[in-house]
């Protein structure tokens, strides 16, 4: 698909009246320096029951790859009200927290004050906008129910994150910014991402193993799969290599297998439960969602070209991100948020 501007692809697409409708900007990064992640959400919700009002959320998760058990998790919510944005450019804010096309900065605290994250962030990454879906339409039309794109896949942060107090400054390191907006979360998915390998710094993976529901069945597992290796880009979006890539996975651990005419792929993503921050995610129509979050997670990438020859491979350790959400919580992740 022909692509737009970034400024365009990120603005929000809420009216400001429409009920049963979500919208979520994230942003995440990892630093190798201080052996550290984060990821902050801003996001609005319009639930579909009438008696209840919209909100706007500010949320924001660190970890710590050397002291997993510093990894915490906390969010605010605000009155729709609290939510405010531009119509001819990108920028929105909530409360006092803002966000741009290339820079952010906001805070938040639990409510019990014993958390507290702070960010003051530039960004920016070459290339244009990566869509997941391979046609413009997809984006406009009711299927599929939530819309995914990222204006930043392959990002660099630099700035300062705040973490009880903490200062960690981050110089020109690895991330992502992408918007999410619907009517209704998948019913499961399995997501990931890393642009921090060792082999090649300008590689990029993304991934999406989603489930959805089609009336009152169950879609088969969903497929899409991105890399960039090695200086050239290879798409496994289509419809047909939505049902034809091959994906499993469970809490911690991903396996994955996509080809077209070029390149064949095999990869594995895995993390330990202590690397995971569990938080909970609700759909306009109130039914809830519990996501096991990690941006600390360790992928293999093996490349193969026609007739099987290797063509590399990428490693990343504790620089991945992967989410794995479910309609159910799993013990060995604690619910945060």
């Amino acid at each position: 698909m022909q692509p737009s501007s970034k400024d365009q692809d990120n603005m929000l697409r809420w009216d400001g009246k429409r009920r049963g409708w979500y919208e979520v900007y994230f942003l995440k990064w990892n630093d190798p320096r201080s052996n550290t992640a984060g990821w902050i959400r801003y996001t609005m919700t319009s639930p579909t029951n009438k008696s209840k009002q919209p909100y706007c959320e500010l949320w924001g998760i660190f970890f710590d790859v050397d002291n997993p058990a510093d990894n915490f998790a906390v969010k605010q919510r605000f009155p729709v009200d609290r939510l405010t944005w531009e119509k001819d450019r990108f920028s929105l804010r909530i409360d006092q927290a803002q966000l741009g096309m290339n820079a952010c900065h906001g805070s938040i605290k639990s409510k019990d004050e014993k958390h507290s994250l702070a960010w003051d962030l530039k960004f920016d990454s070459a290339g244009p906008t990566f869509y997941h879906f391979p046609h413009a339409r997809m984006y406009t039309m009711k299927f599929p129910k939530t819309k995914v794109l990222s204006p930043h896949q392959n990002a660099r942060f630099s700035g300062t994150f705040t973490v009880d107090g903490r200062k960690i400054t981050l110089e020109d390191v690895p991330g992502q910014q992408e918007h999410l907006w619907g009517t209704k979360h998948g019913l499961r998915w399995a997501w990931g991402h890393c642009n921090a390998f060792k082999e090649d710094p300008q590689a990029v993976w993304e991934g999406l193993d989603a489930q959805i529901k089609l009336g009152p069945i169950k879609s088969p597992h969903l497929k899409v799969f991105y890399v960039r290796a090695f200086g050239r880009e290879y798409l496994f979006n289509s419809i047909p290599k939505w049902l034809l890539n091959k994906s499993s996975w469970e809490l911690c651990h991903w396996d994955f297998e996509a080809h077209n005419d070029q390149i064949r792929i095999v990869g594995q993503v895995s993390c330990r439960p202590e690397e995971m921050v569990g938080v909970t995610y609700t759909d306009p129509d109130s039914e809830l969602l519990w996501c096991n979050n990690t941006k600390v997670a360790s992928i293999k990438l093996k490349l193969y070209g026609p007739g099987g020859t290797p063509m590399g491979e990428l490693t990343s350790k504790n620089a991945a991100a992967a989410e794995y959400v479910d309609r159910k919580t799993y013990p060995q992740v604690p619910i945060q948020i």
